[in-house]
């Protein structure tokens, strides 16, 4: 959710496999099952709440079935309904938001910005989570700019005039201090980077490919 963003994280994951423990051969990669999970939409809100919540759990429990040890769902909007999810496993399953929020507190960032979609601002998700790692959070002030431009990803449309709209949001937030933006969004980074932006970034779906694969060699299930 949406399914070129899983595209790049099951990428990414690959590319962590080689990078952590050196993989090279077929045999060396972990069983993945990814699970493409067509949901009501909810970027600019969750009216359809219950119906969506029942979509996730039951496509969590079809992962679950499959023997899965562990799972990860690379969309931080469907992560508002991760602790009702949650009750309803019996087998771990990563916060994208909560792995990412580690990260930026590990890096010593205290102010950051957030590029991500309506419902991932208006639900909170990383104000919750930084909030308790004592870091500032500042969303953009127009936030329909960037919930369009998400929507145009989703659509297939990688505009030039896109890219400069996210760059000059990011420079307002420079401007109010953020030292970094985070990538809240695992469709964005499928249209800018931090090269791009010509600011940190901290990449969701980046940040939880590494502790995927980081947490699947804890475990010893690689």
């Amino acid at each position: 959710m949406g399914p070129e963003a899983t595209a790049l994280f099951y990428q990414l994951l690959i590319e962590q496999c080689q990078k952590q423990y050196g993989a090279q051969l077929d045999e060396d990669f972990p069983k993945i099952f990814i699970y493409n999970l067509p949901i009501p939409n909810i970027l600019n809100g969750i009216d359809k709440g219950d119906r969506v919540l029942d979509c996730l759990v039951g496509g969590a429990k079809k992962l679950e079935s499959t023997g899965a040890d562990f799972l990860v769902m690379p969309c931080n909007t469907a992560t508002c309904f991760y602790e009702k999810m949650v009750k309803e496993l019996s087998i771990p399953f990563l916060s994208i938001v909560a792995e990412t929020a580690k990260r930026i507190k590990l890096q010593g960032c205290k102010k950051v910005g957030l590029l991500a979609t309506e419902t991932t601002v208006q639900t909170g998700l990383y104000f919750t989570e930084l909030e308790k790692k004592n870091i500032e959070l500042i969303t953009p002030k127009n936030q329909t700019v960037v919930s369009q431009v998400i929507l145009n990803i989703l659509a297939g449309k990688k505009l030039a005039r896109d890219k400069e709209v996210i760059k000059a949001i990011t420079q307002e937030m420079k401007g109010q201090g953020a030292e970094a933006v985070v990538f809240g969004c695992t469709d964005i980074p499928i249209l800018v980077n931090e090269k791009n932006l010509g600011i940190r970034v901290f990449n969701s779906v980046e940040i939880l490919a590494e502790a995927t694969i980081n947490y699947a060699m804890q475990k010893e299930i690689i």
